[in-house]
């Protein structure tokens, strides 16, 4: 903890002294400053986010950092999210996980790190996350979808309180981009299943969190296929989760993958099986093979008003709904003729994004205009 907190102590030094030192010699030189809260984002997933960075050009001097005391790399900082506001001359502050601290000063940008309109929280917590994301200038949405659900959101908790809400602009899906523009589709086989369920602390009621050792069991039984199991990463490290891992990590056929270039275990994929989580349309689209969605509570879903959603309303569209667990095998067994089924929506939908392919020049462009104050 002492070490750490050193560390950050150091970063924080370091950081401000490169600022001053650069704003000194280059006055017309823009700062712009990644952050990633979330303590255990491996920060081999920022690759997409230096990728932008590095096209920027000379006018930019940009600077990636984490919470996690466990960062090594040329621009890659560990700070402490509460010593962000001691980080000065920062221009552009941006995340992909939500902060409550920011860089002093700074313009603040949301970049939304689902491609749809996955719920954001239980409806119980909605009114504190609302309190967190007034906080920012701008949102950085992957599409329209995207767009109507922020939209929604503000509208429904700012009714009474006519705060100023963030700028909403539509980027297209940077991570998604990144990921197609490396794809090997040479690697695209389809001896494993990955399961992949959501965050079940903020989902508890559609998470299918509690059955998963069943739907391995079942698979592992009644299946020749490969198991991955993939846990939401902030329930990596949670004790139910290792338990899991414990239970099959001898099994020749069982996987438990932790890593962050997920392009590797979703290429190797028959098909995802998850709940909510929003990286189902992300494996869609990038994979173009099936979700299986286990869903045992549709009645909630309509009576919270979520089917409402384009997320809910798009399953069949890229995969199959489940209701009962023990049907998965069933589902499975046609996941061929599913395939098939899904091919022609599955290519519709990413002529939605409608800065598809190209949403990194997209984003460059708008944070010129930012940082220059030019009217967007």
């Amino acid at each position: 903890m002492i070490i750490d907190l050193f560390k950050a102590f150091l970063s924080l030094i370091k950081l401000n002294l490169i600022i001053l030192f650069n704003k000194i010699l280059y006055p017309k030189k823009k700062i712009i400053f990644f952050y990633q809260p979330k303590k255990n984002f491996n920060i081999k997933s920022a690759n997409f986010i230096e990728d932008l960075f590095n096209d920027l050009g000379k006018n930019f001097l940009f600077f990636i950092s984490f919470s996690s005391s466990n960062v090594k790399g040329y621009n890659y900082y560990y700070i402490k999210q509460s010593f962000l506001k001691w980080i000065i001359n920062v221009d552009l502050f941006l995340s992909t996980n939500v902060c409550d601290v920011f860089t002093k000063n700074s313009t603040a940008i949301y970049m939304h790190h689902d491609i749809y309109d996955t719920p954001l929280v239980d409806t119980k917590n909605e009114k504190k996350l609302f309190q967190r994301l007034i906080k920012y200038d701008y949102f950085f949405l992957s599409n329209r979808k995207n767009i109507v659900m922020f939209q929604n959101f503000f509208n429904k908790h700012n009714s009474d309180l006519n705060l100023k809400v963030p700028k909403i602009i539509e980027t297209g899906y940077l991570k998604l981009d990144y990921l197609k523009k490396n794809i090997n589709s040479d690697r695209l086989i389809n001896n494993s299943i990955v399961i992949a369920p959501t965050d079940y602390r903020l989902m508890e009621n559609f998470s299918m969190f509690n059955d998963i050792i069943i739907i391995i069991n079942n698979l592992l039984l009644e299946t020749s296929f490969n198991i991955v199991f993939r846990p939401y990463p902030a329930n990596r490290n949670a004790p139910n989760t290792l338990q899991i891992n414990k239970i099959y990590e001898s099994n020749k056929r069982y996987k438990f993958d932790v890593s962050e270039n997920y392009f590797d275990v979703y290429s190797k994929s028959a098909c995802m099986i998850t709940d909510i989580s929003g990286t189902a349309f992300t494996y869609a689209f990038l994979t173009k093979k099936p979700v299986i969605f286990v869903s045992k509570n549709e009645k909630l879903l309509a009576e919270l008003g979520y089917d409402k959603l384009a997320y809910f309303k798009d399953r069949e569209k890229v995969g199959a709904i489940v209701e009962n667990i023990n049907k998965i095998k069933n589902t499975i067994e046609n996941i061929s003729s599913i395939e098939e089924k899904i091919k022609r929506s599955n290519d519709l939908f990413e002529k939605e994004i409608t800065y598809f392919g190209c949403s990194k020049s997209r984003i460059y462009n708008i944070i010129k205009k930012i940082v220059w104050t030019i009217e967007l």
